[in-house]
């Protein structure tokens, strides 16, 4: 898809153009779409979270290990639970809606559990690094509060968003050539 930025603004400031654009770039359109809800149950789960377990004692048993994962730089995480809780409900979210809405896989049986598989772990991958900019923006230096919270969310949301795009794109949703659904039809 070649996409001519300067272009798409010039457009994009006409309403009357807006239904051709999402037209042309409907996949592109929804993704930005489900991505900005996505992050609205991130950012809704990550404070939700980080409401209820505000500090290790607030935490279940079970939970803990997920809470201490920083202990090993000598260093209380108070963001690494709710990062992890949040990434569960908005990844669990963004894969519906990125399977219906934006990429509309078609795949069936088993194979949606492939989908599944290569979804989840790719977005794993994206969750260390959500983790880690939280951790490195806020934990490691010690600064808190909502307004810095909020900024280092955002910031950590656009490179999460930017790589889920692209991880889904290559990986998980990646549309089949002709050739390998005559071999996989062949096989059923």
């Amino acid at each position: 898809m070649n996409i001519d930025v300067k272009s798409i603004l010039k457009r994009a400031i006409h309403p009357k153009e807006w239904k051709s654009l999402y037209r042309e770039y409907k996949e592109l359109c929804n993704y930005i779409i489900f991505g900005v809800l996505t992050t609205v149950v991130s950012f809704g789960t990550y404070y939700l979270f980080r409401w209820i377990y505000p500090n290790e004692n607030s935490v279940p048993g079970f939970l803990k290990w997920v809470f201490n994962l920083t202990a090993v730089f000598k260093s209380e995480s108070a963001t690494v639970l709710p990062v992890f809780l949040s990434w569960i409900c908005a990844v669990t979210f963004a894969y519906v809606t990125n399977r219906i809405w934006v990429f509309e896989s078609k795949e069936k049986g088993w194979r949606i559990i492939t989908e599944i598989g290569k979804f989840f772990g790719s977005r794993a991958l994206t969750l260390f690094v959500d983790i880690l900019i939280m951790f490195l923006l806020v934990d490691l230096p010690g600064i808190s509060g909502f307004w810095w919270e909020l900024f280092a969310k955002i910031a950590d949301n656009v490179v999460v968003l930017v790589l889920n795009y692209i991880l889904s794109k290559l990986i998980v949703f990646r549309k089949r050539r002709r050739n390998d659904t005559e071999i996989g039809s062949q096989k059923n």
